[in-house]
């Protein structure tokens, strides 16, 4: 989530980034669901960072089973933070 807020939230480390790589993408055409799982939609995000860091760190520490479903329980979670945020921010998640 904190990931996520970096890249989205005004005045954030990686929101300028985020713009120009969206405007970078639209402009060539490239649909926005490619663009979710990377850096715009937190219960996105956490199969597709949770997939990474598994096969970069993981692999070590959770079997592939546990990684199973630890990658479905933290995009539910993130959907509550989304719920919460949305109901007490004006940032919200989208």
């Amino acid at each position: 989530m904190g990931l996520w807020i970096c890249f989205n939230w005004q005045g954030m480390i990686f929101e300028p980034l985020a713009y120009h790589a969206e405007e970078f993408c639209y402009t060539h055409g490239i649909p926005h669901f490619v663009l979710k799982p990377l850096w715009s939609c937190p219960t996105c995000m956490s199969s597709f960072w949770g997939l990474v860091f598994y096969l970069l760190l993981g692999h070590q520490y959770l079997s592939l089973a546990e990684m199973l479903v630890v990658i479905p329980v933290t995009a539910f979670i993130n959907t509550l933070f989304c719920i919460l945020l949305n109901k007490n921010t004006d940032e919200g998640c989208g």
